[in-house]
């Protein structure tokens, strides 16, 4: 299963994906209240994202990559 396979069977890391899509470059807080989910379940979901090359963490900061911006893109078409 490749990353944008993982992501869009995913509602979380779609969720996250589609949050940094809209919002930007995210604190992990604020990844945090905007997707509202526990701390735990965060740093699982964006630690596969990291490994699989979808986001980048930079000066504290999550953002989207190449590939991730590519996925944002299929869930804004998806969810509109």
């Amino acid at each position: 299963m490749d990353a944008k396979d993982k992501v869009m069977s995913s509602e979380i890391k779609s969720k996250i994906v589609l949050t940094l899509k809209k919002e930007g470059k995210l604190s992990f807080k604020d990844i945090k209240d905007l997707v509202g989910i526990s701390t735990d379940t965060l740093k699982l979901q964006l630690a596969d994202l990291v490994a699989d090359g979808v986001i980048k963490k930079c000066k504290g900061k999550y953002e989207l990559t190449e590939i991730g911006e590519e996925i944002g893109e299929l869930l804004l078409k998806r969810n509109y």
